[in-house]
């Protein structure tokens, strides 16, 4: 057998903390319950159930520090079993020994759950969809929806029960929901069958519920959708789901939003976009133009010479910010239209026009056109 350092991979320094830690990280990985009909690992949970056992006792420790595994048996070891630990019962007597005290769980270790008391149990979150318009989501709004769901029974305060003396503990589980069961040395705690979990058992119901201690019932909710949200935001109203059979705490109402289209506004993140067309004479000699916005209206001065596409903002006239202070940006976009349908005096100033501009005055043309003689010049 390996020394009872190695086995549990710590030095001969180890403090009683790292050598139980080391112990229990060893013990999980072998325990017979995570490798079935594995005798290689059988045999090493009892070898470092051993070296544990030894370890973890400061008497013994010294002697098996001095002596070695003789010292401990002429010591006065002998009988404890120490060089022969071959019990399986002793090993997880050890095992159990060193989960005793620490807080852990063996249920958290081999895959199983707390206990969960039946008061302590909530019903799944309930679910809504609400559509709102563009402005009421620049703005902010109150609403109220009309949600039919389970409340809890007002008659019989939710227990279930026509009266309180009609409530008894389960005499099965002693009102813990739970019955244990012990299989060797492993405990496990299963839900009461007789009570199912509750913990209490009924013996007059209440005609109202029937005994579930919740009724189905429509009743308004109302609640506030704060400015600057968007579609697929979703908000969470307290209280105001389903409550459980049987009682405990009323699950929540998530309400998701659903933000209309504008004909005129749209949205790029907390920024407001808006669309300006402008006439060819507009945009030539510049402009002023007012814009009305959710919040105040806004002046937006053109420039003379603003080609399509240019963007103009204004700061802080767009959605409030959800999650903090400040607002985005007014975003405009300019598209230049060009005229249809002149009359015979449009078209002879537009000819009038065309023949005294001059090719620099419009720059994008200008760079196309010497862009076209530098390539068919280098052709030639």
């Amino acid at each position: 057998m390996s020394d009872y350092y190695d086995l549990l991979g710590i030095s001969k320094t180890a403090s009683e903390e790292e050598i139980k830690k080391a112990y229990r990280k060893q013990a999980v990985r072998y325990h017979p319950d995570k490798n079935p009909d594995d005798v290689e690992a059988e045999k090493k949970f009892k070898e470092i159930s051993e070296a544990y056992e030894v370890l973890s006792n400061p008497e013994k420790r010294q002697m098996y520090d001095r002596y070695g595994k003789e010292g401990l048996q002429s010591g006065g070891f002998g009988d404890a079993g120490f060089g022969n630990f071959s019990s399986m019962e002793d090993a997880l007597r050890t095992f159990m020994g060193a989960f005793g005290g620490g807080g852990d769980s063996l249920f958290d270790l081999f895959g199983g759950g707390g206990e969960v008391h039946a008061q302590q149990r909530k019903y799944p979150d309930k679910k809504v969809s609400v559509s709102i318009s563009f402005e009421e989501a620049f703005r902010g709004v109150s609403k109220t929806l009309v949600i039919s769901g389970w409340i809890p029974c007002a008659k019989c305060d939710a227990t279930g029960a026509a009266s309180k003396s009609d409530i008894r503990t389960c005499s099965a589980c002693n009102g813990t929901g739970q019955t244990v069961q012990t299989r060797g040395f492993f405990t496990m705690a299963m839900t009461c069958g007789h009570c199912r979990g509750e913990g209490k058992r009924i013996l007059k119901s209440c005609n109202f519920c029937s005994g579930h201690g919740r009724v189905k019932e429509a009743q308004d909710v109302r609640f506030h959708i704060p400015p600057g949200v968007s579609s697929g935001v979703r908000l969470r109203v307290a209280g105001f789901g389903d409550a459980p059979s049987g009682g405990g705490p009323r699950s929540d109402l998530y309400v998701e939003i659903e933000v209309r289209s504008h004909e005129v506004f749209s949205r790029e993140g907390d920024h407001l976009l808006v669309t300006l067309p402008l006439t060819f004479v507009e945009a030539s000699m510049g402009c002023e133009k007012e814009i009305p916005t959710f919040s105040k209206l806004c002046r937006v001065k053109i420039p003379e010479g603003t080609q399509s596409g240019k963007q103009f903002f204004v700061r802080g006239q767009g959605f409030p910010h959800l999650q903090g202070r400040g607002s985005g940006d007014l975003k405009v976009n300019v598209i230049v239209e060009t005229p249809q349908n002149l009359s015979a005096e449009q078209k002879d100033l537009l000819k009038r026009f065309g023949e005294l501009s001059r090719l620099e005055q419009t720059p994008g043309c200008s760079n196309f056109w010497n862009r076209i003689k530098r390539f068919f010049g280098s052709e030639g």
